[in-house]
This record gives structure tokens, C-alpha cells and sequence, in this order.
């Protein structure tokens, strides 16, 4: 990394010496040229000088001080004129080049560290720059990873001293967070609509923006100084969220840690509303190790998925409210069908199906309460009964046997895991 990094110091000088040298000399009426740490010129006022030697440079560079040259001295030096010479220095008070206005050093003096400050300025503002995307970039690989690995595959060891180098810290425990923009594709669609006369670069600089404040908003909310977030490609965003010192940790301080990623992830979803964007967001375990990260990364994708196609609507999914959901996703589709089918044959076919549905669905949510079940379907209790009743006798079983209802209800899960996904909608639908 710290090889690229160097790279990407130099290619930024080069880069830019030669718009920097012309625009500066138009404004201050002195020449000027920029050089590399070898005294090479890389940019000039009189473009002329550019791939020549300007010796008086070498030891500036090499000593990080700045010197004057007169017009005597500037006769024992190659490539040399009169004037003064200044170190150009990055971030880190490293030299990557100088800076050298030619004439008279009293006339030219007094311009030389300005000049020298706003090089180094533009230069900071561009390595900045580099700097972040390089690292929202080597985060985006190290999610993947956590998510990919493999116990006893991958070198865990490996994996978490890159995560250390990225603000992960062992003696911790996390809970995974992934983000996923709702129907994003839509939005950028009427992004582009509104500007369809535009510049499409600026189309898509607008759409890239609206992403960097989302990722500005999920880590001001898990502000944790050692949570990792990131971008995860396809509309998402991960935040792995340092919740306490796993030596202390307990069942009820997860409970609590994990009640408070919740409520953190409503806040997020009310933050995303200002910009007029909804989202569905998956919350994994606590995680004490890397190996436990990984496989809680995926809890929180699996909890997205379930809770998308069990609710369908934007809203917080944790995990913990969807085991039964994620042994469903297990089950081989023969087997579901054929379970389906024992089951609840006989009432599909019915016309009143989606009421019968709903019956055993509030029936077994309310604890076979006569009196909630019907509050919660609106409707009469000697309704309710006739129901009952009429899905007792066409499925032969006791509806008021705990485990003819536990079947029957794993029955309507498994046909809403099977059968296609609803059209998703922005809004959550009314109350029953």
C-alpha cells in the first residue's frame, strides 16, 4: 500500500506541475519551473526547460531546506538560473519536489513562499483525495473478505491484522449492519429524467454524491471510533458497528447492544427519508473474532433477504427475529412443496383461502386467544369460530393442538419463502 501510495505522490506533482507552473507565473510575472526529487524539470513557464536538469534542486529535495542562487553561483550549476528554490513537501513533511522562480533572490524572495504554500496546497487537496478513495477502496475488499471467508480456509490471522490496520479492534465485539437503497434504481432513473438535457458526467457525479452522503450518514450514526463502514457494491453499504470489550460481554449486554443497533438503524432510515431515499437494513449477531464477523456479515445479508421477503417494505431486519425464517431457507424446495402441500392442500383450493390464511396466522400469533385473534381480524366472534371449525374439518386436524397450529403456521412460512416475491412497495401496508 505504502508503494502505491508513494506512486500516487509523484504521478499528482507530474501531474499537475506543468497547470500550476504557467497559471502561477501568468500572476506573479516571474518565471517558474517545478522539479521531482532528481532535479528533473516537470513544469515550466517557458515549456521549453521541461525534461532538463535543474541541479540547484538536488540538494534542496535532498535536504528539505530552501536556498537562493545568484547569478554567479548559477553559472557553476547545469540548468541553473538566478533566483530561489524551495522544497515542496506533502502531508506527511515528506519532499516530492521543489519549487524555483527565476531572478534577482531579494526581487523574487518575497513571492517564493507563497508560491511554495499554494503548490503545496493544491497538491495536499489532490493527495487527499487519493488518499480516501484508495482507502474506500482497500475497505471495500476487506468487507468482501470478512464475508467470503472461510474457517480453516482462509488465513484469519492475515485477515484481521488488515482490519486492525483499518480501525478493527480485537478486544471488541461488532454487529454487522448492511444498508441496502430501496428501489435505487428508480431513483437514479428520475435523476437522469431531470436532467436529461445535461451533462451526463454531472448526471452521474449527482447520483455518486447522494451515495457519499448516505455513507457520511450511516457512519456519523454507528460513530463508534473503531466501527468499519463501507460501500459493498450494488446499492449497499456495510458497517461493521465496536459495540464493548468482549471479556466483558453477557447475554443481556448483547440483548442491549443489539436493542441499540436497532433503534441506531431507525435513526439512519429517518435520516435517508431527508433525502428522499428509503432503505431495508439487516442486522447480524454479536462477533467476538474474525471467523465470527464473517459468518455474522452473512447472518445480516440473510436477515435483509428474509425480512424483504417476509415483510416486503423498508424497515430494520435483525436476524435474531428470523431464525425459523433462516432454517426455511435451508429447506429443500421438494421438501417444502411436499409439507405445503400435507398441510394445507385442501384449504388453497378454496375460494376464501386468503381468509383462511389469515385466520390461522392471527390465531397462532395471539396465542389461540379467541377474543385477540378477533380484535386483530375485525371481525366477530362467532365469525372467527365458523372458521375455525371449517379449517379443522378440511384439514382433519385439532386446531386447538399446539402442534397441528405450529405446523400449519410453518406451513403458511414455507409457502410465502416459496412462492414469488410481492411487488415491493415503499410504504409498509395498513393494519389488518
Amino acid at each position: 500500500m505504502t508503494k502505491k501510495y508513494d506512486s500516487d505522490e509523484r504521478s499528482l506533482v507530474q501531474k499537475y506541475a506543468q497547470e500550476i507552473a504557467s497559471s502561477t507565473a501568468a500572476i506573479i510575472g516571474h518565471n517558474i519551473i517545478i522539479t521531482d526529487v532528481d532535479g528533473k524539470i516537470i513544469g515550466a513557464s517557458q515549456s521549453e526547460r521541461i525534461g532538463q536538469l535543474h541541479e540547484a534542486s538536488l540538494e534542496v529535495a535532498r535536504t528539505g531546506a530552501a536556498s537562493e542562487t545568484t547569478r554567479e553561483q548559477a553559472r557553476q550549476f547545469r540548468g541553473t538560473l538566478p533566483g530561489v528554490t524551495f522544497p515542496i513537501q506533502n502531508l506527511n513533511g515528506r519532499t516530492v519536489g521543489t519549487m524555483a522562480l527565476t531572478g534577482s533572490p531579494d526581487e523574487v524572495r518575497p513571492f517564493g513562499l507563497i508560491v511554495k504554500k499554494q503548490i503545496e496546497i493544491l497538491l495536499r487537496e489532490r493527495e487527499l483525495y487519493v488518499y480516501s478513495s484508495s482507502r474506500e477502496s482497500i475497505l471495500q475488499d476487506l468487507i468482501h473478505d470478512l464475508e467470503t471467508f472461510v474457517p480453516g480456509v482462509g488465513n484469519e490471522t492475515m485477515l484481521q491484522s488488515r482490519a486492525i490496520e483499518l480501525g478493527y479492534d480485537p478486544s471488541l465485539f461488532y454487529i454487522p449492519i448492511v444498508v441496502d437503497l430501496y428501489q435505487f434504481g428508480r431513483y437514479a432513473l428520475e435523476v437522469r429524467r431531470e436532467c436529461r438535457d445535461g451533462d451526463s458526467g454531472q448526471v452521474e457525479m449527482r447520483i455518486l454524491n447522494i451515495k457519499k452522503a448516505v455513507l457520511a450518514e450511516m457512519r456519523g450514526i454507528f460513530s463508534h471510533p473503531r466501527t468499519v463502514s463501507s460501500v459493498s457494491g450494488n446499492n449497499r453499504f456495510v458497517t461493521l458497528h465496536a459495540v464493548k470489550d468482549a471479556d466483558h460481554a453477557a447475554p443481556q449486554h448483547e440483548k442491549a447492544a443489539l436493542a441499540q443497533v436497532v433503534e441506531l438503524s431507525q435513526n439512519l432510515l429517518d435520516r435517508l427519508e431527508d433525502y428522499g431515499l428509503k432503505a431495508a437494513i439487516g442486522i447480524g449477531s454479536p462477533a467476538h473474532s474474525v471467523a465470527a464477523l464473517s459468518l455474522s456479515c452473512q447472518e445480516a445479508r440473510k436477515a435483509l433477504m428474509l425480512g424483504k421477503k417476509f415483510k416486503q417494505r423498508p424497515d430494520v431486519y435483525c436476524i435474531a427475529d428470523f431464525r425459523m425464517e433462516d432454517v426455511i431457507s435451508t429447506i429443500d424446495a421438494p421438501v417444502r412443496i411436499r409439507f405445503i402441500k400435507g398441510l394445507t392442500g385442501n384449504l388453497r383450493g378454496k375460494s376464501d383461502w386468503p381468509e383462511l390464511e389469515k385466520t390461522i396466522r392471527a390465531w397462532c400469533e395471539s396465542g389461540f386467544s379467541l377474543v385477540e385473534t378477533a380484535r386483530r381480524l375485525h371481525i366477530h366472534r362467532n365469525t372467527l369460530i365458523y372458521r375455525l371449525e371449517k379449517i379443522r374439518r378440511l384439514t382433519g386436524e385439532d386446531i386447538h393442538s399446539f402442534r397441528t397450529c405450529f405446523n400449519l403456521y410453518f406451513a403458511l412460512l414455507l409457502g410465502q419463502y416459496s412462492g414469488p416475491a410481492a411487488k415491493e412497495s415503499a410504504a409498509p401496508p395498513a393494519e389488518e
